[in-house]
């Protein structure tokens, strides 16, 4: 008897056998699958309510947070976004107008947050490049939802970062000024190269020269700008229309 008890005492246990053991005292195997079930359609139903509000039109409401569960990192009003838009020729746009991809996860953060502050999220924001509106583009979006009073509230951002040369490269294209700026430095540019060329060149012939450039170039730079239907970073930040 006591062999007995002993070997029962040594022998060893399967943890999966008896969490099924302990399972099955509580709830049968067809009644776990049906509540599995109902889980994953109210889920699955959640999934498919956030996407559509996505892409729904916004209706110019804001939304009402709880004050003490908001991150103070995350609430930028519309001024700054503005900024941010015009240095780097982004848009700041309704989420219906997002022709890019958003990321797997984006419904369980927005399910996330809406389950912390208690509410349903709308009238989603979206601050990507302009061509993000048109095509599919792997650059960098931030999703927003509007808190009232021109502040946001940043819910999530993903795909690649920007670099410093993207904000240079869009530099001479935030205003009228800076694209005429450009315009001198590129004939100052192109003057001294001229003189480093021709060195027997006087400075009354570089600054004629220098004039003549900068003709040239402002008809060039503008022509081909308003040619090809664009518009300044100050123009187009938050317009819906084609000109980018």
């Amino acid at each position: 008897m006591v062999v007995k008890v002993f070997t029962i005492t040594m022998r060893k246990v399967n943890l999966f056998e008896e969490l099924l053991k302990e399972r099955n005292k509580e709830i049968s195997s067809s009644e776990l699958k049906q509540l599995i079930k109902n889980i994953w359609t109210k889920d699955e139903a959640k999934k498919s309510q956030i996407l559509k509000s996505l892409h729904k039109k916004n209706s110019e409401n804001y939304n009402e947070l709880e004050f003490n569960k908001m991150e103070s990192k995350n609430i930028f009003h519309k001024k700054t976004i503005r900024k941010i838009c015009v240095m780097y020729r982004l848009r700041f746009l309704d989420s219906n107008l997002f022709k890019g991809d958003y990321p797997k996860n984006i419904t369980s953060i927005i399910s996330s947050l809406e389950k912390r502050h208690n509410t349903k999220l709308k009238d989603f924001m979206i601050m990507a490049p302009s061509k993000l509106f048109k095509i599919k583009s792997p650059d960098d979006p931030i999703l927003f939802v509007p808190i009232g009073n021109d502040y946001y509230y940043l819910i999530h951002k993903w795909g690649k970062e920007f670099n410093l040369l993207r904000k240079l490269i869009v530099l001479p294209f935030k205003n009228i000024d800076n694209l005429t700026i450009f315009s001198i430095l590129a004939s100052v540019v192109f003057a001294l190269i001229g003189k480093l060329i021709m060195p027997s060149l006087t400075i009354s012939e570089v600054f004629i020269l220098f004039l003549f450039l900068v003709k040239g170039f402002i008809f060039i730079f503008f022509y081909l700008f308003f040619l090809t239907r664009r518009n300044f970073s100050e123009s187009i930040w938050n317009s819906k229309y084609d000109s980018f």
